[in-house]
């Protein structure tokens, strides 16, 4: 087999692509959460009428957040490189030899997604911002505040967002398939590593070949 073509080709274009646009999205939606977060806290804040301030802490599922969508956006980035690179000339050989090392990249990229959708998680189910409202350093009754959260149609419970909703769903789809991915390269590396050993390993002699050696050598001692 060439250097330059590796096993299960096929096979490896269409996960790594299905992956690559499940991870895409999932970045895409972590980023509108992020957004769309800092716009409601923005239209939350004005709708206090001076000299009323309103605090919201939306802090810890905001940081999974970010984490969240950054390692999306890792795993959108990687899988460009290894569906491309089969491709051109001057990468083709090394997408090759490097199939083991490309599982395991995918690997340890989906630990680290795993690893911040499970406090996002946690805080997307059981948690929600914490929304203080003060007029000068005197603190407003909770039922006031969410009066007001009430008549603007807002929310503070995380999982009643539909925008956090997303990003508590198709990472997960993301995770999988990464998962899928690194299999599908870890198999198609052995599957190379066996033909290299069988195309390695010399060729037995026939019985042909055999049975010609025997029969030159009973001529001899014959001969003798």
């Amino acid at each position: 087999m060439s250097s330059t073509v590796a096993p299960l080709p096929k096979a490896r274009f269409l996960i790594l692509t299905l992956t690559w646009c499940l991870a895409v999205i999932s970045s895409s939606v972590g980023l509108n959460a992020l957004i769309k977060s800092n716009q409601d806290k923005s239209r939350l804040k004005k709708l206090a009428p001076p000299p009323s301030v309103v605090e919201i802490n939306t802090t810890a599922i905001y940081n999974a957040g970010i984490v969240a969508t950054t390692a999306s956006l890792l795993i959108a980035v990687i899988l460009s490189k290894f569906i491309i690179a089969p491709f051109l000339p001057f990468t083709k050989s090394l997408a090759a030899r490097t199939l083991r090392t490309q599982s395991i990249i995918l690997i340890l990229a989906s630990l680290f997604l795993l690893g911040s959708l499970i406090p996002f998680m946690i805080y997307f189910s059981t948690g929600q911002a914490d929304v203080k409202a003060f007029i000068g350093t005197v603190q407003l009754p909770d039922s006031a505040v969410k009066a007001v959260e009430a008549h603007s149609g807002s929310t503070r419970i995380y999982k009643d967002i539909p925008y956090l909703k997303l990003v508590a769903v198709i990472p997960w789809f993301t995770l999988v398939l990464t998962y899928f991915s690194a299999a599908t390269l870890w198999i198609a590396s052995n599957k190379q590593r066996k033909i290299a050993v069988t195309e390695q390993e010399p060729s037995s002699p026939s019985k042909a070949s055999m049975n010609e050696k025997e029969t030159i050598s009973e001529h001899e001692k014959s001969s003798v």
